[in-house]
């Protein structure tokens, strides 16, 4: 499967402490989108995402996680900026995993992209020791 773009839904979101590193990779653009998913807040001052089903009903609302889907111009410039965004998102140390999932975008469109996210077996530790955020909306944290 091949992505189209990036789906950034913490720091790196616009008015996010990250958003400067993300436009250094040198986006085409970004707007709102959703994929589906838990949303938490970590003791750290940081968001995890995990993976979840289809919710049944389009966005918003529960089981959807609110964010920016960034475009890049190429294959090439999307490989480019994941490889800078990675050591930033601890991809190596096994923080966070990259992997493709749909995102719906504000006027209906489906693409596909890369999402950093907590792994579905950490679910229970992030239940006991982070704030869940139902609304799938981290912005009060930025």
């Amino acid at each position: 499967m091949v992505a189209d773009g990036l789906f950034v839904y913490g720091t790196l979101r616009e008015g996010g402490s990250n958003h400067a590193w993300l436009l250094r990779t040198h986006p085409e653009g970004l707007t709102r989108g959703w994929v589906t998913g838990r949303l938490f807040h970590l003791p750290t001052g940081y968001p995890a995402l995990v993976p979840g089903p289809d919710p049944g009903v389009p966005p918003p609302g529960p089981g959807w996680v609110w964010g920016d889907f960034v475009g890049y111009e190429d294959e090439g410039d999307l490989d480019s900026a994941l490889a800078d965004l990675d050591p930033l998102e601890g991809v190596e140390e096994g923080l966070f995993t990259r992997e493709i999932l749909p995102v719906w975008l504000e006027g209906g469109q489906r693409y596909q992209a890369w999402v950093y996210l907590f792994h579905v077996e950490r679910l229970s530790r992030l239940e006991r020791e982070a704030t869940e955020l139902p609304n799938g909306d981290w912005a009060p944290y930025l």
